[in-house]
């Protein structure tokens, strides 16, 4: 039989060992969720309509963009390999600036922006720019999509007023995904 004292040591080393597991374990989470956002991103552009102007011809691809990003740009790279939408070639951009968000079709800004999200939704609005975050009150301020997690499972939330505002057509198959709508 152990002594007390290497009883509690011996617990104090299992203790020490799940704490410093604990960090593996959320950023496990965060991998699982990360790659679970890139694939919702990618479906949800298959429900997304854009006008027309939008593109500069018939070839053009869909631009995906991600702001100041590197981890998601590649777990989206991931998603999006060669594959495409309505017969359009599909591009993930790393966007370090927002103003050169106008050029794309489809914007991810991560919870890191949080501070900045009214700045950079903005000039965005009527801008047929799908805004997808992962921010409380990100579709206060104007996102059109909004990541939450409830119950360790990734869900969404749209607003499709925003939506319709920036002249985007989200299918009603999407709609009836979404955790909440608001219109």
């Amino acid at each position: 039989m152990f002594a007390a004292g290497q009883r509690r040591a011996r617990w104090l080393d299992v203790i020490l060992g799940l704490l410093c597991m604990s960090p593996l374990i959320t950023a496990a989470q965060k991998t699982t969720d990360t790659r679970v956002e890139a694939a919702y991103i990618y479906n949800f552009a298959k429900f997304v309509e854009w006008p027309p102007y939008k593109f500069p011809n018939s070839t053009a691809p869909i631009r995906f963009c991600v702001l100041n990003d590197f981890a998601f740009q590649s777990e989206l790279n991931r998603a999006v390999s060669a594959k495409t939408i309505s017969g359009r070639p599909l591009e993930v951009v790393l966007l370090r600036d927002a103003s050169q968000a106008l050029q794309c079709h489809v914007l991810f800004i991560n919870a890191a922006q949080e501070r900045q999200i009214e700045h950079l939704l903005k000039p965005l609005r009527g801008a047929s720019v799908l805004t997808v975050g992962e921010t409380d009150g990100f579709l206060d301020e104007g996102g059109m999509i909004n990541f939450t997690v409830h119950n360790d499972q990734v869900q969404f939330r749209i607003n499709h007023k925003a939506a319709q505002e920036a002249n985007l057509y989200l299918s009603s198959r999407l709609l009836s995904l979404a955790k909440s709508v608001v219109e």
